[in-house]
């Protein structure tokens, strides 16, 4: 079977392939072809490093039924289920010793790792290196940019750091072409791939809803006709990014309130958000630096100046960086 992108991928044919996120799945069955055959992985650990939305979970899946397929064992763990196993005085170390021994340990969501709780997965790591047991690990920043120790960083380094992108407009047009049970004309195609429409998995849902209502439709759906249906089944028709959504995401991401961030305080802890919530504003909605000034509450000179700043830090700052495309994901779903 081909996928949107037009590549073969035999036993992965559930995944889908598109070029935000080919290289790293021909880094993960290579992973796998390795493990399969009993030989000493040479890319491990393999992390896999995205946002919310660019398919760790569908490549890891793919990766697990793979191996499923053969002779060789597979676990998959949160980094943090490891920790409190490892903490577990009724055991030798690990409650369940599969995680040591298994040919696979996918641990995910390894930024969600208390840094108190670090050793442990260090620790684990370790004793699968010296078993030529290979590790999949998956996490939304970084190996560096993450607030834990050195000793774990560097372990996860050691190997193959491979970067997942959400589609963008033409890998998401390709995909909901490849995946459309209904006829649908290139507009009605453009709309629902368009980032301002939601993410992918929004629009896949709505792909799939629009089937229910085709069928008082004659011919390919238009733009229209889809916004009809969807309407009538209660999803949402048209949602792009606005102020006020945007606000509320870099404040939880952040750690802040809402109010906070259109409020007077001056403190680093509210100001840094309060700029990378201009910028991601800005760039988002494309609104004019007076229109985003009554946004915030502030004057244009002052949006201004924190769009240009966040602009210029994120060419320095890794952290700041890594949270931006995190946000800029999260914006456009």
């Amino acid at each position: 079977m081909s996928t949107a992108a037009g590549t073969d991928i035999g036993r992965w044919h559930a995944l889908r392939v598109f070029a935000e996120n080919r290289s790293a799945v021909q880094a993960a069955r290579a992973l796998v072809r390795s493990v399969s055959r009993g030989k000493r992985p040479s890319g491990s650990p393999l992390v896999l490093l995205g946002s919310t939305g660019c398919g760790k979970s569908a490549l890891v899946a793919a990766l697990l039924a793979e191996v499923a397929t053969g002779t060789a064992t597979a676990q998959a763990v949160s980094a943090s289920d490891v920790a409190r196993a490892a903490a577990d005085p009724l055991t030798d170390g690990f409650a369940d010793a599969d995680l040591r021994t298994c040919d696979l340990l996918v641990l995910e969501d390894v930024q969600l790792l208390p840094s108190r709780e670090a050793g442990a997965v260090a620790d684990l790591l370790d004793r699968r290196g010296q078993r030529g047991r290979a590790v999949v690990a998956t996490m939304t920043s970084g190996p560096a940019a993450l607030p834990l120790p050195q000793a774990l960083t560097s372990r996860l380094t050691a190997g193959l750091v491979v970067t997942l992108q959400a589609p963008g407009p033409a890998s998401r047009r390709a995909i909901l072409a490849d995946a459309a049970t209904v006829k649908l004309t290139p507009d009605a195609l453009d709309w629902l791939a368009a980032p301002g429409s939601g993410g992918l998995r929004s629009a896949l849902g709505r792909l799939a809803a629009l089937k229910h209502g085709a069928k008082a439709f004659r011919g390919p759906l238009d733009r229209t006709a889809c916004e009809e249906i969807l309407a009538a089944s209660g999803l949402p028709t048209s949602r792009g990014p606005d102020v006020p959504g945007i606000i509320s995401k870099v404040a939880a991401v952040f750690g802040v309130t809402a109010k906070e961030l259109t409020g007077p305080s001056r403190l680093r802890r509210v100001l840094v958000p309060r700029q990378v919530a201009m910028f991601l504003a800005r760039e988002a909605c494309g609104l004019s630096f007076p229109r985003l000034a009554a946004a915030f509450g502030r004057d244009h000179t002052t949006v201004l100046h924190a769009v240009r700043k966040i602009e210029a830090e994120l060419t320095t700052d890794e952290r700041l960086a890594a949270v931006v495309k995190r946000l800029r994901a999260e914006v456009a779903t």
